[in-house]
């Protein structure tokens, strides 16, 4: 590398949250370390930060994905370009026997829309490689009518699986058969079960229904609407918790299937965070649940982060996981992130929540429509 390129490289790594310089030229931290990562995907919402980590911790990494998202990210890292979701596994049978017949210490599959490419992967590469890291859902549990769901409570029944590649189950239908596929064909393997993943990154850039509602409401300040709820509780998983735990598994070699989130949280300490990580708002309106659902503030569908049923959302036990060595970041950290991300796709700070843009229904409530509520909630109390 000459010098006008190992500059470049530094100027790409300045842009990447907490990373060498050096590690994202794609060269060793660690000579001692010296092990190979195989990153399935890697340039989406969650795979920047995995393969941050696992730069950082002193791996070698390679990436495996279409070349088609985001290819502006990690340029000096070797890309395999592969199609997965290609029948009779043409896509992976394309691929160069040099990277075919290299053992790979770890590979990480940040996500795979159908089961069959999960398992075409798998039998493609039996043999090559070490520790397989799949990021999974809560979702694949069969039923959340409990409180405290552990590792061990049944998952979703399945149908015979899929022969063909493509999108005919449901999401999770579609992660519990590559669960399924997954544990039929090896033993070292990690399973993360992820619960509503959240990141300076979201999962559509461009897509207003993607950004952090709660977040950017307290940054905006004011006066904010929240529901008063009894026993109401949050929780999500922070992505970069999230890498560290995986490049902590691979290391450990800790194998099995973890519930991968935060504590369930009281919601009033998700605002202290909020208001911690912000400007303090004008003043916040606590208002009674069921009067918000009278005048069209649903519980999820329309207001985030609020969920009375079924039982068990946002109260997953993550005890094993923590046992394993989880360590979840202060959510504080976790807003400023997605802040952060957001002021730097939207530097005018001009997304409009619950307004008809381009004849399309942005998600959340608008502004007027919490202003209205707020006002007939003080009305009715006077």
């Amino acid at each position: 590398m000459d010098k006008r390129d190992f500059i470049k490289t530094l100027g790409i790594a300045s842009t990447i949250t907490f990373l060498n310089p050096i590690a994202a030229s794609g060269f060793k931290m660690f000579g001692d370390i010296n092990k190979k990562v195989l990153i399935l995907g890697g340039r989406g919402f969650l795979g920047p930060t995995i393969v941050e980590t696992f730069l950082a911790s002193g791996y070698e990494v390679t990436l495996l994905n279409r070349g088609k998202t985001n290819p502006e990210l990690f340029k000096y890292l070797p890309v395999i370009i592969c199609d997965r979701e290609k029948e009779n596994k043409e896509g992976l049978k394309n691929i160069d026997k040099k990277h075919k017949e290299t053992y790979w210490d770890v590979v990480v599959d940040t996500w795979q829309k159908s089961p069959k490419a999960v398992s075409d992967f798998l039998e493609e590469f039996k043999g090559q490689f070490g520790h397989y890291h799949y990021i999974s859902t809560i979702s694949v549990y069969d039923k959340w009518d409990k409180k405290f769901i552990e590792e061990s409570e049944p998952l979703n029944p399945l149908p015979k699986f899929p022969k063909t590649i493509g999108e005919d189950f449901r999401y999770a239908i579609r992660k519990t058969f590559a669960e399924e596929a997954i544990r039929e064909r090896m033993d070292n393997f990690t399973i993360y079960r992820s619960h509503g993943m959240k990141s300076f990154r979201v999962t559509r850039p461009g897509d207003p229904n993607a950004e952090p509602f709660w977040p950017i409401r307290f940054y905006r300040g004011g006066e904010i609407l929240l529901p008063n709820v009894r026993n109401h509780h949050m929780q999500v998983t922070d992505v970069k918790s999230l890498a560290n735990f995986i490049v902590h598994c691979s290391e450990s070699k800790i194998y099995g299937a973890f519930n991968v989130a935060s504590n369930p949280t009281p919601f009033k300490d998700y605002v202290s965070s909020l208001i911690h990580a912000t400007d303090m708002p004008k003043k916040l309106h606590w208002i009674d649940g069921d009067f918000l659902i009278k005048n069209g503030i649903l519980p999820y569908k329309i207001m985030p982060l609020w969920r009375s049923r079924p039982v068990g959302a946002y109260y997953f036990n993550v005890q094993k996981a923590i046992n394993a060595g989880l360590v979840n970041r202060p959510m504080v950290e976790m807003i400023s992130d997605q802040l952060e991300g957001y002021k730097s796709r939207y530097p005018k700070n001009d997304i409009a929540f619950g307004e008809m843009i381009q004849g399309k229904q942005i998600k959340y409530y608008s502004a007027r429509k919490e202003k209205g509520i707020i006002k007939n909630w003080l009305s009715r109390t006077k």
